[in-house]
């Protein structure tokens, strides 16, 4: 599991964006998802990619989240955090294959929460799958 944050407040199970009036997304919305590319140990192996999710704070349950706008993950997240974009009915589907029955969509992070990414551990971590 990630160590991005917790969610603030009730953990939320909409498939929408919060404050939208949507009770869910189009198949086809482009979401932005937090993420990062995970590199085999195994060089014969192709790389993947690392969903990273938020954590419920009551329960300590991984939640797989992802955003409407690029901003929305930034400003959640920070600027260094690696992301992908994907249309959010594969996303969907993909978490419920995993066993994730919902998705959280623009969460709104604890005050205070500070992004696991920074320039420095992004950096550091470039600099050890390259080697």
């Amino acid at each position: 599991m990630s160590r991005i944050s917790e969610l603030s407040g009730e953990f939320g199970l909409s498939g929408a964006a919060e404050g939208t009036g949507q009770t869910e997304l189009a198949p086809d919305t482009r979401l932005f998802v937090p993420a990062h590319p995970r590199y085999p140990a195994d060089p014969e192996l192709a790389p993947g990619v690392g969903f990273e999710f938020l954590t419920e704070p009551r329960t300590g349950s991984a939640v797989p989240v992802a955003f409407t706008t690029l901003d929305a993950l930034v400003g959640a997240l920070g600027e260094n955090q690696p992301w992908i974009a994907l249309p959010a009915g594969p996303f969907a589907e993909l978490m419920r294959r995993n066993g994730f029955g919902h998705l959280k969509v623009d969460p709104v992070l604890w005050p205070g929460t500070q992004p696991y990414w920074t320039a420095e551990n992004l950096r550091d971590y470039t600099g050890a799958v390259r080697t």
